[in-house]
Formats: C-alpha cells, sequence, structure tokens
C-alpha cells in the first residue's frame, strides 16, 4: 500500500472527479435522448398537452374559468331563446278566417292607382309588378289575420288584342285557405293580381 503523500491524495482526488463527472454527463444526455425521442414517438400528445398548458396561462393571465373566458370572448352576448308551446290549432279562430272580398279591393285600389295612364314597358313592367305586390302584401298584412301566411302575384303584359286565360291552381286545405283576384286594363296595358293565403298550423 503507497504511502499517504500530497501527489497521491491529488491523484486521488482528479480520479474521483472524473468517476463522478462522466456519469453526471451521461445521464444528462440519456435524459435528454429520452425527452426527444418521447416528443418524437408522442407529437400529437405534446402538442395537445401544451395547448393545454397555455390555455391555462392564458386563463390565469385573464382570471375566472375557461367557461367564462370563452364565453366572453369567443361568442357573443346572445338572448335567451324564447320556447312556445304547441297550440294544436288545426282551424282559425272565430272571425278571422280569410274573407276575399276586402283583399280584392285591395288588389283592385293598389292596380288602379299604379298603373292608371301608364304605358306598356317591357323594361320597366318587371319593377312595376314586383313593386306592386309588395304593396299589396303589405297592405294585406294590415288586415292582421292570425296564423296566415300571405304570397301575393302580379302579372302585367300588353293589351294588343289578344285572349290571355290565367289558372292559378294550388294543393291546400278548402275549408281554411282561399285566394283572391282582381284585374286593370287600359289601352296599352293589362294587369292581374292574386293573392293566395295559406293557413299555418
Amino acid at each position: 500500500m503507497a504511502a499517504l503523500s500530497v501527489s497521491n491524495l491529488e491523484q486521488f482526488n482528479r480520479q474521483e472527479s472524473t468517476t463522478t463527472t462522466v456519469p453526471r454527463i451521461k445521464r444528462k444526455q440519456s435524459v435528454a435522448s429520452r425527452r426527444s425521442s418521447h416528443s418524437s414517438s408522442t407529437g400529437a400528445v405534446g402538442a395537445e398537452r401544451w395547448r393545454r398548458l397555455s390555455r391555462g396561462y392564458s386563463i390565469s393571465m385573464y382570471g375566472g374559468s375557461h367557461r367564462n373566458l370563452r364565453s366572453a370572448i369567443e361568442t357573443p352576448q346572445l338572448k335567451p331563446s324564447s320556447k312556445f308551446e304547441n297550440t294544436y290549432r288545426m282551424t282559425p279562430d272565430e272571425g278571422c278566417k280569410f274573407n276575399p272580398g276586402p283583399v280584392e279591393t285591395i288588389i283592385q285600389m293598389a292596380l288602379e292607382t299604379n298603373l292608371s295612364g301608364s304605358r306598356y314597358e317591357p323594361r320597366t313592367s318587371a319593377v312595376f309588378a314586383q313593386r306592386i305586390s309588395e304593396e299589396i302584401k303589405q297592405r294585406v298584412k294590415e288586415l292582421k289575420l292570425p296564423r296566415y301566411k300571405i304570397v301575393s302575384q302580379v302579372y302585367i303584359g300588353a293589351d294588343e288584342g289578344q285572349s290571355v286565360h290565367m289558372v292559378s291552381r294550388a294543393v291546400w286545405d278548402t275549408s281554411t285557405d282561399n285566394y283572391a283576384t282582381a284585374s286593370f286594363k287600359n289601352k296599352s296595358l293589362y294587369a292581374v293580381g292574386a293573392v293566395h293565403a295559406v293557413y299555418f298550423e
């Protein structure tokens, strides 16, 4: 056994430092290699975990839970939707049934006021028909017929001595649904207005 001296002590310290540092480096390398292999093998899981961590960080920054943050930032404030129960009304109330008489008067007045004294123009007749149809529909809605859907149509054509027949057909309930028509004619054009009223159960 060698005698204990300063040189032996320095040599012993060198050996101990080399033996202690090498495993630490190897351990660090092994941990790093394990982390890289784990992240490469489970990339989707790591990405999802990173999303969760970043989401939690954003929540902690803004305060409150994730549900409150999402409702405050992502979705606008909407009014609660009202729920209605079924009425099971298969027929209109008494006195609320569609009556063609007043509607025919409305159609006749709208056609006369808009088309009297006017001449047929192919380019503008479509615009006139659309405007008159909207006017008729608004006036019929002012009658306030509950649970009725209103369909208004206006046809405008040139009067050149020809014979014109117009037919309207629909599949509906004859006890509740009905229609009203009126026509107008001058030296240049003819116009036919029709309103269909369909009861909505």
